[in-house]
């Protein structure tokens, strides 16, 4: 479960209810751990105090820069991943698409070479609360630079990469300005503000 109000909200540990959801997020991430393209400085897109190491994660915040000109409100209406898609080629990101279930698709975005990077795990759960506690819940398992985002009932897990490549990928492919974009740190899991946020 998410708390906190923002700055340094964290995640408990995942519980026993939450087990099948929070199953199928899990082995979704698990030992492939996909390079993402290399993308600037992380400093440039957040305001921080103290860096990026251990409960230091709960000084940042996106810089305004980074979501400008985006819908920043609150959706909560029942979203797929064509929604995620949509959001990606607008910003001029070429994607690929599975979907081996009703409830699950990975959609990979091609690096500025055109050959595939990212891969996201898009699990599409029934409610926008379901969809903030699992993912909450499967980056805590996964630890340090595990990372997501959650926009209505949507989890986007990524890829666990270093942290500031994390937070360099989610602003220059705007995912902070498209969900709310939650991070690993050592023993917490945060909510970075300045992006897209559902309350």
């Amino acid at each position: 479960m998410l708390v906190g109000n923002g700055v340094g909200a964290s995640c408990a540990k995942p519980t026993t209810a939450a087990c099948a959801v929070l199953a199928l997020l899990a082995a979704c991430g698990g030992p492939q751990r996909e390079r993402s393209t290399r993308v600037s400085s992380w400093s440039a897109h957040v305001y921080e105090r103290g860096g990026l190491h251990g409960d230091a994660l709960a000084g940042l915040m996106l810089r305004h820069e980074v979501c400008q000109g985006e819908d920043l409100r609150p959706y909560y209406g029942a979203l797929d991943e064509a929604d995620l898609i949509r959001f990606l080629e607008r910003q001029r990101i070429e994607v690929s698409v599975e979907r081996p279930r009703a409830d699950l698709a990975y959609v990979t975005l091609s690096d500025s070479s055109g050959r595939p990077g990212l891969r996201l795990r898009v699990a599409i759960l029934p409610s926008a609360d379901e969809a903030g506690i699992e993912l909450g819940e499967a980056i805590a398992q996964h630890g340090r630079g595990s990372w997501g985002v959650h926009r209505s009932n949507l989890a986007v897990l990524g890829p666990v990469d270093d942290v500031g490549q994390v937070v360099s990928t989610v602003a220059v492919t705007k995912l902070a300005c498209w969900g709310v974009f939650t991070i690993a740190g050592v023993s917490e899991v945060y909510v970075i503000p300045g992006g897209y946020r559902e309350l």
